[in-house]
């Protein structure tokens, strides 16, 4: 099987569980390149790149404007204008030979999977995440509907696809358990959170460093991997962005992954944040919030959660966290086993996608 993966960036620094997936289908046997709409500046700090073929759509290709040719072109047209249009020629050609087209976020990149369906008939499948689900754009009725196979992250995402007629199976997205395995055991003693996200609002970091400064216990530290604006306290070290490499050495000095995740104004949400994934492949107890899909990974077996933009139960839940540092330990240590029951694995990702492409259903999952 040949599949094209259409991504709206690449690199980029935060969808390594793109890339990921990608890997691991290679390895599975299928024939994979990438065809990118785009860069973005921070995808020079991403270290997990697949080793497979990629081609970037020029955004001027020559001679354009001009009138649009194709049903796929009128079509983008009339969604997105005649410059990204005039890009579908050059999509056409790399596109030759597969047998279908894959995207992640049911975005830009899936209007142009459907433009290059209607000229030439190539089935292309969809992963829904969280902003094309929670922002959803004017083309997205269209776009799923057209798609063979729409394909989201988390149960809580499927029951809203549901409500709005679209038929949608679960893989979920997971790190490579093996690449984690390595890291020492979480060291005891005081807390020593790590948080990692973009200083967005859905992530909650500024709620966190609120709570944090009403912590209270001496000898706890935390660190941010973001790039949010340092907080300038001696017990917070904000790192800014950095590379999957650092982010796993970052987690071999902490004993817990916290990240207080909430509805943001604009409504959008996180689906299953990676960052906690990869705690939990670490053997980090893991701590955030009941919103959206993140109850299917975290409960209080693995980690704890508490309730989305309430100060004072994010300070008493890390006060509780770091007075028991052997039942961070004990939650953490779940922590992989819970990844590979419920799925969470980028060998369960690939294989799910490959079954379904092949008109099989996913594995079922606890």
């Amino acid at each position: 099987m040949k599949v094209l993966y259409l991504l709206r960036y690449y690199p980029t620094l935060t969808e390594t569980f793109v890339y990921r997936e990608i890997a691991a289908l290679a390895g599975l046997g299928v024939e994979v390149a990438i065809a990118a709409l785009g860069r973005r500046r921070d995808g020079r700090l991403q270290t997990e790149r697949p080793a497979v073929p990629a081609w970037w759509i020029p955004r001027r290709p020559g001679l354009w404007p001009r009138a649009p040719r194709t049903a796929g072109e009128r079509w983008l047209v009339a969604h997105r204008g005649p410059r990204a249009a005039a890009r579908l020629a050059r999509l056409r050609r790399h596109a030759a030979g597969f047998d279908r087209v894959h995207v992640h976020f049911a975005g830009g990149a899936a209007e142009y999977a459907r433009a290059l369906q209607l000229d030439t008939d190539l089935p292309y499948s969809v992963t829904v995440h969280a902003v094309d689900l929670f922002k959803p754009r004017p083309a997205l009725p269209e776009v799923l509907a057209q798609a063979d196979r729409v394909v989201t992250v988390a149960d809580h995402h499927r029951r809203l696809l549901a409500e709005r007629g679209v038929t949608a199976a679960v893989v979920r997205c997971g790190p490579e358990l093996s690449t984690w395995a390595a890291l020492p055991p979480p060291p005891g003693g005081p807390l020593r959170a790590l948080a990692v996200g973009r200083a967005v609002p859905k992530k909650g970091l500024d709620l966190l460093v609120r709570a944090w400064r009403h912590l209270d216990r001496p000898g706890a530290r935390l660190t941010i991997i973001s790039d949010l604006p340092d907080p300038g306290r001696p017990d917070i070290r904000c790192l800014g962005l950095r590379p999957p490499s650092e982010v796993a050495a970052a987690m071999a000095e902490a004993n817990c992954v916290v990240l207080p995740c909430r509805r943001a104004p604009d409504g959008d949400m996180d689906g299953i944040p990676v960052a906690l994934m990869e705690g939990l492949a670490a053997g980090r107890a893991v701590a955030s919030t009941p919103v959206s899909g993140i109850p299917e990974l975290v409960d209080d077996r693995v980690g704890w959660l508490a309730p989305p933009d309430d100060l004072d139960a994010w300070i008493a839940l890390l006060r509780t966290i770091h007075d028991d540092p052997a039942e961070r330990a004990r939650r953490g240590a779940r922590g992989p086993a819970r990844l590979q029951e419920r799925g969470f694995t980028a060998t369960a990702q690939a294989s799910g996608l490959l079954r379904l492409w092949q008109g099989a259903p996913p594995a079922t999952q606890r």
